[in-house]
């Protein structure tokens, strides 16, 4: 097989597999501009598919926001509802600005006993919602963190 300029102009060409609109090219598949390149923060997306995730069980009442963004909660005694961030897991870092308008719900099942739960000094609420949430069956919380605090709004018992 001789060998010619044309061969190399079509690999690395315009449309070649490591040309611009080849596969590594920039706008090829997996270029940074491709499908499985950088996404630009700045830039407005839309979704053409479902963007979903599995709520996190975090019974303990401490909602480590860097594990999900919705969670449920079967607590098997009364619990203090705490917003945390800890990359590491262990769910006891302060909030900061990278939780900064994360929101997201928590399935509240206090099951057939009412349990009397409190809140931590970071998480704002309604005079009624602490109340609410301590009785018999389940809840559904909604939360918004603003990376300092988070405020919380509940239904009422659901059946």
């Amino acid at each position: 097989m001789s060998f010619s300029s044309s061969k190399i102009t079509a690999i690395t060409g315009a449309t070649g597999a490591q040309g611009p609109a080849g596969n590594d090219g920039a706008d090829g598949a997996t270029g940074p501009e491709g499908p499985a390149g950088s996404v630009n923060t700045a830039t407005d997306y839309a979704w053409t598919g479902s963007n979903r995730a599995t709520p996190v069980a975090e019974n303990d009442g401490s909602f480590d926001l860097d594990n999900g963004q919705n969670f449920t909660c079967t607590p098997s005694a009364a619990v203090t509802l705490t917003f945390t961030s800890d990359t590491s897991g262990g769910g006891s870092g302060a909030l900061s600005s990278t939780q900064s308008g994360q929101s997201g719900f928590i399935l509240l099942d206090n099951g057939g006993g009412a349990k009397s739960h409190q809140s931590a000094a970071t998480t704002f609420h309604d005079s009624d919602f602490l109340t609410t949430i301590s009785g018999t069956g389940k809840y559904l919380i909604s939360y918004l963190c603003d990376g300092t605090n988070v405020y919380c709004s509940t239904t009422k018992v659901l059946t």
